[in-house]
């Protein structure tokens, strides 16, 4: 799979998402939100943040590859792994296309 980190999520993830053989790839810093979503539409590529702003509308109601929204201690790199692979467990990457998903301690729900 094809992900871009937000610069509000926790590094570890990208070392962790990458060992699983995955495309990650951060966001520049400093670029506002719909230059980060013009990002994942242009590379095809599932969000993956902490910024709940990505939940409104004018995100939501346009194709995407997948939002997946962190609700999980911004410091609790374990439990944001266990909620991860949980998730990439249960689904496959088609189901993850135009949905968003919060990521809650060990699991996580469609919005």
């Amino acid at each position: 799979m094809k992900f871009l980190f937000d610069e509000n999520v926790h590094k570890g993830l990208f070392s962790f998402l990458s060992k699983l053989r995955h495309d990650v790839k951060l966001s520049p810093k400093g670029i506002e939100n719909g230059e980060v979503f013009e990002l994942t539409l242009s590379e095809q590529r599932l969000l993956i943040t902490r910024d709940k702003h990505f939940t409104e509308e004018q995100f939501t109601s346009s194709k995407h590859f997948g939002i997946w929204l962190f609700r999980i201690r911004a410091k609790d790199l374990e439990a944001q792994k266990r909620a991860i692979s949980k998730l990439l467990k249960q689904h496959s990457p088609e189901e993850f296309e135009g949905k968003v998903i919060k990521l809650v301690p060990d699991d996580f729900e469609f919005l």
